[in-house]
């Protein structure tokens, strides 16, 4: 009897609805747009994330489970996503003269990303007054324990750390630890590696290794095909267990809701406002049609709320949906989980920064804005393969310009709310990246872009 009433029966029944919509997006992927399953999927979720919403989540153990599982799956592949996607991209162009074009590309598309990032943000925190009467939430500064400020002060990312983080310290830890920048930078030493013995002493002699990545990346993929199919119920899953956070935050965040709405509102401007001139003018194609091809990519981002994780999802989006060049889409889409990251390297860390700023009344100068401006930028150089880059480039900012890190550490409870839409215009930046510079490059297929699209089922993905 004991063993009975120990069973969370609420969980159980909230995992048996949950099982019953699994079984109705199924049956609807056959019948609709893909784009649609996933928006269904995330509704669902919402729903009863806020009907069965309870302390610490005890009502959506399950589905949380399942959706932890999703992401450790996708987080799986990332590595030997990156790695041979980069490696394959890279032979194929069997030209040294195309890989740095294809990267200086990349790069300056993904800081001129950053810098619009950093100029919105400055623009909409002074018109705002962001912070403005908000003093009480850090009336607790000095509560802020030396313990927990030195924990926070070992998060903070220095120039030269940044640097030395860009290059590889162990092959195999760097593919355990998913170090994005490392990865890159040994799959391109591998690509020049083979291009020049390829040249000098001709094909033959590395054929087959390149026979061998070849046949590697289409196993790999074929696996990334099967969890991508997973993408809706876990989709549902994650939205479940955010809404219901965002409810029992609420009371909490009652004196940072502008903040957070400011944010959000910031974020989504860079995401589908920014982005969509870039795609314009840049890629020369329908923003719309983008962000509908893209748009299981965006929910992954959004609810998983790792650009990391993702970067699977993209890369065959990239590819399948919009037309982009897999020499382009598996190096440029990578490529923008190390460099850029607008939503969580220049727009959240200068907005904390600001709100900080107002709220303790100081008086900052337009140098002392710049300086803010500059080190953001720096910091979205190197901030890739950190666990809570959020936390880590707020505390590397506060830091630089003088901030009690103390203050960001009061701040940590509206992190995960507002990382949702940051991994979002993260993901979508690295996107469009791909595809100006698939444009400019002469490697997006506009037939392909240009292709409606059919139900998930009928392109035998689900």
């Amino acid at each position: 009897m004991d063993a009975l009433l120990s069973v969370n029966w609420i969980a159980l029944l909230v995992l048996m609805i949950a099982l019953l919509m699994f079984k109705v997006l199924n049956r609807l992927a056959y019948k609709i747009n893909w784009t649609f399953v996933i928006l269904i999927s995330m509704v669902m979720g919402a729903v009863i994330g806020i009907v069965f919403a309870s302390e610490n989540n005890s009502y959506l153990t399950w589905l949380g489970l399942i959706g932890d599982i999703y992401v450790n799956l996708i987080t799986a592949l990332v590595a030997p996503v990156i790695l041979v996607s980069v490696i394959s991209g890279l032979i194929a162009l069997n030209d040294k003269e195309k890989m740095k074009r294809i990267g200086t590309k990349s790069v300056f598309w993904l800081m001129i990303s950053s810098v619009i990032a950093v100029v919105i943000t400055i623009l909409f925190g002074m018109a705002t007054h962001i912070g403005n009467g908000a003093g009480a939430v850090f009336s607790d500064i000095a509560s802020v324990t030396d313990t927990t400020l030195s924990a926070y002060e070992e998060m903070g990312t220095s120039l030269d750390k940044i640097i030395l983080s860009l290059f590889p310290t162990n092959i195999v830890g760097d593919l355990a630890a998913d170090n994005i920048v490392a990865i890159i930078i040994i799959a391109v030493a591998i690509a020049v590696a083979y291009v020049n013995v390829a040249t000098d002493e001709g094909e033959g002699k590395v054929k087959a290794f390149k026979d061998f990545v070849e046949a590697f990346k289409k196993i790999i993929f074929h696996v990334l095909t099967f969890v991508i199919d997973l993408t809706p119920y876990a989709v549902l899953c994650l939205t479940a267990v955010s809404a219901s956070q965002l409810l029992s935050d609420k009371d909490a965040l009652v004196q940072l809701v502008i903040l957070v709405g400011l944010i959000y509102i910031v974020c989504l401007i860079q995401t589908y406002g920014v982005n969509a001139l870039l795609l314009k003018f840049g890629a020369k194609v329908s923003p719309l049609k983008f962000f509908k091809k893209t748009f299981d990519a965006q929910a992954t981002a959004f609810t998983t709320q790792s650009s990391v994780g993702t970067l699977p999802i993209t890369i065959d989006r990239l590819i399948r949906k919009v037309g982009v060049d897999e020499e382009v889409a598996n190096f440029s889409a990578p490529l923008g989980t190390t460099i850029g990251m607008a939503g969580c390297t220049c727009i959240w860390p200068i907005l904390l920064a600001m709100f900080y700023i107002n709220a303790t009344g100081q008086n900052w100068s337009a140098s002392q804005y710049l300086v803010m401006c500059f080190m953001c930028l720096v910091l979205s150089l190197g901030s890739a393969g950190m666990p809570g880059i959020g936390v880590v480039t707020a505390v590397s900012l506060f830091s630089a310009v003088n901030l009690p890190i103390a203050a960001v550490v009061l701040l940590i409870p509206i992190n995960n709310i507002t990382d949702m839409v940051r991994t979002l215009t993260n993901v979508v930046g690295a996107s469009v990246t791909a595809t100006v510079v698939a444009r400019n490059t002469d490697l997006l297929d506009d037939e392909v872009f240009e292709k409606e699209e059919m139900t998930q089922k009928k392109e035998g993905q689900a």
